[in-house]
């Protein structure tokens, strides 16, 4: 069974089976108390899903894009989990949440706030449910795409208001059963730290 740890929006964890079916899954949306949510909701998702922590066979950590402070509580409570079980640690990009069912071109998009979107293209891969990842997130301005809009410049437009963790999960499934390598365990921030170690 898998645990998965995001906090790139909101703070979501899931277990999700080997299989893909979804066990448990449970939320905060509010962006400024990752710390505080992240051993409850650990705790709840395995309750749920009525299981122990022996149980979980590996952690699929999102791993952004995000802020910097709130993404670190999940990444961190991921690593911890993984080493304290010594099970498998599998990264993520959270927007692959989103990345199911697509027909055509897709932007996933989130809020990056200060006036500026995230936004990651996904193309369909065959006729398989899962897309692939065109090139990397970007940061634009939010003049670029209309709010709300469901289509840009041909392609159609997912807005991502919080992460699926039994989605997110889903993809390293998918990632691992096609051979396709998962992303470094490093954190794709929106914007470097406002705050500097003093020279």
């Amino acid at each position: 069974m898998l645990l998965t740890i995001d906090s790139s929006i909101g703070t979501v964890v899931g277990v999700t089976g080997i299989q893909g079916n979804c066990l448990s899954s449970a939320a905060v949306e509010d962006r400024r108390s990752h710390a505080e949510a992240i051993g409850p909701l650990i705790a709840r998702a395995l309750s749920e899903a009525t299981i122990t922590p022996a149980d979980i066979t590996g952690v699929v950590m999102g791993v952004g894009p995000g802020p910097f402070t709130g993404l670190r509580v999940g990444m961190a409570a991921a690593i911890a989990f993984a080493k304290g079980r010594g099970i498998p640690l599998l990264p993520v990009l959270s927007h692959d949440s989103a990345a199911w069912d697509i027909a055509r071109e897709t932007l996933v998009v989130s809020d990056a706030r200060r006036g500026e979107l995230a936004v990651t293209k996904y193309q369909p891969v065959d006729e398989r449910s899962f897309a692939s990842r065109v090139g990397e997130t970007k940061l634009i301005s939010k003049n670029d795409i209309p709010e709300g809009a469901s289509e840009h410049e041909g392609a159609d437009v997912v807005w991502l208001e919080g992460i699926d963790p039994c989605r997110l999960a889903r993809a390293v499934l998918w990632y691992q059963h096609h051979g396709v390598e998962l992303v470094p365990e490093q954190a794709v921030y929106l914007r470097a730290p406002d705050v500097t170690m003093p020279s």
